[in-house]
C-alpha cells in the first residue's frame, strides 16, 4: 500500500487587533453595552461599563458598532489602532413612543393602554406578498392562530386570539378598518336539513368564497393594531370579547413636497409543499390477485371495481387494461406497469401578479393619497383563479385652526369564473387523488366525456368512489363577482387645545353574485345537472361622536376623560333561485330549467345605539 500526502494550499490573511473607546457624540461619556459584530452578524465584542472594548479581525472586515437609541456607525478594518475613538449620535426615531390606534381612531401612547396591544407596520406585511396578507402576522403578534380554509386560492380565513374560547359560538377576532368594523363572514357553504343536495355529503360539493379580510390591500395597510383579552370588549362591546384587528389604511404624507408616485410591481408562485408517500408496487384489485382484467376478458372477471391497490404486483407481467382511446376494455394484453408520480402532473405552479400604483401629495391645509391596484391569480389545479382589482383614496383638510375633516373610501371588485369545491366528498380533488389507481395515467380523464354522450355522461374508468378531476374542473364551475365599498368620513373640531369634539359617519356595503353550474352525470341527485344562483347584499351604516378633554395636571400626570355615543344599522339580503334539472344539458339558465325553480330568500335588519 502506498501513501500519498495531501496537499492544501495556504493562504496568508493579516490580522488586526483593534481597541479603543465608544462615546456619546453629546457628552463623550462612556458608552456601555455597545454591540460590534461583522458583516455575517458574528459578535466580535460589547463595550465595557466605560465603553471600552477589543477584539481582532481580518483585513478589509466591515465591522459595525450599534446600540439602541443610537445611530450605527460602520468601519473598514484595514491595520492595528490602539487608541481608536468612536463617537455614537442619539437617533431621533428610536425612543419616541409607541403610538396605539384604539377604538373610535382614537391614539393613545403604549405604556398608558391597560391592557395588551400590538403594532405591526404595513412594510413588514409586503416584505413578501403573499395571496393572503394575513400571512405576514404568523410569528410576529403573540397567541395570534391564523386558521385557513385551504381550500382554494380565495379561500377563508379567520383570525383567532389567546385560543378558542367559545366551544359552539364565533371565535373570530372583530376586524376594524378605519373605525368602519367590517364583516368578516365564511365565504364557505355547507348543506343543512333543507337542502340536503348541496353540501359535503352530496352530489353537490360547495365552495369557499372567501371573507373579506383577504381582499384588503396589503399596500393601503399603514399598519395593524392588535387588541387581546378584555380591553377590546372593553372598548367594542360584546363584539369585541374575542380580541380585535384594528387596521389603519395610508392617509396622504404631510412631510412631502410636492407629488409622490410609487409603483410596485411583484410576482409569487405556488407549489404542492409536499406529496403523501404512494406506493407504486402493486396495482388495481385486492389481496395479492394473480391477475388484473378491465372488465370480462379471456383472463378472467373483472377485477377493476374497486379502489383499493393491492391486486397483481408489477412484475413485467400483461393484462387486459383501459384503453383511452375507445373508452372500453383493450383488445390486446398491455404491459402491466406503474405510472410513477403521473398524478402529480395534474398539478401546476400556482401564480399572483400584483401591479399598483399610489399617488400622493398635498399643501399645508390639505393632503391626499389615491392608490389603485390589480391582482391576478392562477392557481394550482385547471381552470382555478381569481382577479381583484382596488381602488382607496384618504383625503385629510385643515378648514382652519380648529376645523379638521378627514374621508377615506376603498373599493374592491373580487371575480372568479370558478373556485374549486370544498370539503370531503366525492368532487373533491384530495378525494380523487387517495382513491387513483398507479396502474393508471391521470391523462387518460382529460377526455372526460363518454364518446358518443358528450355532455351528458362522464366517463371515469374506474372505482365510482371519486369524480372525474378534469370534469370538475372544467364542468362543476363556481363563479363569484363580489363588489365592496368602506368608507368613512370624520371631522375633528377642537374647542380648546384639551377639549375636542369628533363626529364620524361609516359605511361597510358589498353586493355580491355567485353561480354554480352543474353538468349532466353530475352524481345520483343531480343527473340532469343543476344552476343555482345567489346574489348577496350586505349592509352596515354607523354614525359615532366622541367628546375627549385631555389635559397635563403635574409633570407626569396626564387627565383624560372621555365621552360618546354610537348608532349602528345593519341590513341583510340574500335570494337564492336554483333549478335542481335542466331540459338541456350545458345550457345554465333558470329558462332552461326542466322543473319549478326553488326560491330561497334570507333577510335580516337590526339597529342597535
Amino acid at each position: 500500500m502506498a501513501l500519498f500526502p495531501l496537499y492544501q494550499p495556504a493562504f496568508a490573511q493579516n490580522i488586526y487587533g483593534l481597541k479603543g473607546v465608544v462615546q456619546d457624540s453629546t457628552d463623550a461619556g462612556g458608552l456601555p453595552g455597545v454591540t460590534i459584530v461583522d458583516g455575517n452578524r458574528k459578535v466580535l465584542a460589547i463595550s465595557d461599563a466605560l465603553g471600552r472594548f477589543s477584539f481582532r479581525a481580518a483585513a478589509k472586515t466591515e465591522v459595525t458598532f450599534s446600540l439602541l437609541g443610537y445611530r450605527q456607525i460602520k468601519r473598514v478594518i484595514n491595520k492595528d489602532e490602539n487608541s481608536l475613538v468612536l463617537k455614537l449620535s442619539t437617533s431621533n426615531t428610536a425612543l419616541k413612543e409607541v403610538t396605539i390606534t384604539t377604538a373610535l381612531g382614537i391614539k393613545r401612547d403604549e405604556k398608558a393602554l391597560g391592557y395588551s396591544a400590538t403594532v405591526v407596520k404595513g412594510e413588514q406585511l409586503t416584505d413578501a406578498i403573499s395571496n393572503n396578507w394575513t400571512d405576514a402576522l404568523s410569528g410576529k403578534v403573540a397567541g395570534v392562530n391564523l386558521v385557513r380554509s385551504n381550500s382554494g386560492p380565495a379561500g377563508s380565513n379567520k383570525i383567532i386570539l389567546r385560543g378558542e374560547n367559545n366551544l359552539t359560538g364565533n371565535n373570530e377576532a372583530l376586524i376594524v378598518v378605519d373605525g368602519i368594523v367590517i364583516s368578516n363572514s365564511s365565504g364557505r357553504r355547507s348543506a343543512n336539513a333543507s337542502d340536503q343536495v348541496y353540501g359535503t355529503g352530496s352530489d353537490n360539493q360547495p365552495a369557499d368564497y372567501g371573507s373579506s379580510i383577504n381582499d384588503i390591500n396589503p399596500e393601503d395597510i399603514e399598519s395593524v393594531t392588535v387588541l387581546k383579552g378584555p380591553g377590546a370588549a372593553a372598548l367594542y362591546g360584546q363584539r369585541g370579547a374575542n380580541g380585535a384587528v384594528i387596521i389603519t389604511t395610508k392617509s396622504g404624507n404631510p412631510k412631502r413636497k410636492g407629488l409622490g408616485i410609487t409603483i410596485n410591481s411583484n410576482t409569487s408562485f405556488e407549489s404542492v409543499n409536499r406529496w403523501p408517500d404512494m406506493q407504486y408496487q402493486y396495482g388495481q384489485g385486492l389481496g395479492g390477485a394473480a391477475y388484473y382484467s378491465y372488465g370480462a376478458t379471456a383472463d378472467g372477471a373483472s377485477t377493476s371495481g374497486t379502489s383499493s391497490a393491492y391486486g397483481p404486483k408489477f412484475n413485467g407481467q400483461s393484462f387486459f387494461q383501459f384503453d383511452p382511446v375507445t373508452q372500453k376494455v383493450g383488445t390486446t394484453r398491455t404491459p402491466w406497469i406503474p405510472y410513477t408520480d403521473k398524478i402529480h402532473h395534474f398539478f401546476d405552479v400556482g401564480k399572483t401578479f400584483t401591479n399598483s400604483i399610489s399617488v400622493d401629495g398635498g399643501t399645508d391645509k390639505t393632503t391626499a393619497r389615491f392608490s389603485a391596484t390589480n391582482v391576478k391569480n392562477e392557481w394550482i389545479t385547471p381552470n382555478t383563479g381569481y382577479g381583484r382589482n382596488s381602488i382607496a383614496l384618504s383625503v385629510n383638510s385643515k378648514v382652519n385652526d380648529k376645523l379638521t375633516i378627514a374621508s377615506k373610501i376603498n373599493y374592491n371588485n373580487k371575480f372568479s369564473d370558478n373556485l374549486p369545491g370544498a370539503g370531503y366528498g366525492n368532487q373533491s380533488l384530495m378525494y380523487w387523488f387517495i382513491f387513483w389507481q398507479p396502474n393508471a395515467d391521470p391523462d387518460w380523464l382529460k377526455n372526460y366525456w363518454r364518446l358518443g354522450q358528450e355532455g351528458r355522461l362522464i366517463q371515469y374508468p374506474f372505482s365510482s368512489f371519486p369524480e372525474n378531476p378534469y370534469a370538475v374542473s372544467y364542468e362543476f364551475i363556481n363563479k363569484t363577482n363580489r363588489n365592496a365599498i368602506t368608507g368613512n368620513v370624520q371631522a375633528t373640531y377642537n374647542f380648546t387645545k384639551a377639549l375636542s369634539l369628533q363626529l364620524r359617519t361609516s359605511l361597510d356595503m358589498s353586493y355580491e353574485q355567485r353561480e354554480q353550474d352543474r353538468p349532466y352525470d353530475a352524481g345520483s341527485r343531480l343527473v340532469k345537472g343543476s344552476y343555482r344562483t345567489q346574489n348577496i347584499y350586505t349592509q352596515e351604516a354607523s354614525s359615532d361622536f366622541l367628546l375627549r378633554y385631555n389635559k397635563k395636571v403635574a409633570k407626569d400626570v396626564d387627565l383624560t376623560l372621555t365621552a360618546g355615543g354610537s348608532t349602528l344599522t345593519n341590513t341583510y339580503n340574500k335570494d337564492e333561485i336554483r333549478a335542481d334539472s335542466l331540459t338541456y344539458p350545458g345550457l345554465y339558465s333558470v329558462a332552461n330549467a326542466a322543473g319549478p325553480l326553488v326560491s330561497i330568500p334570507d333577510k335580516s335588519k337590526y339597529t342597535f345605539n
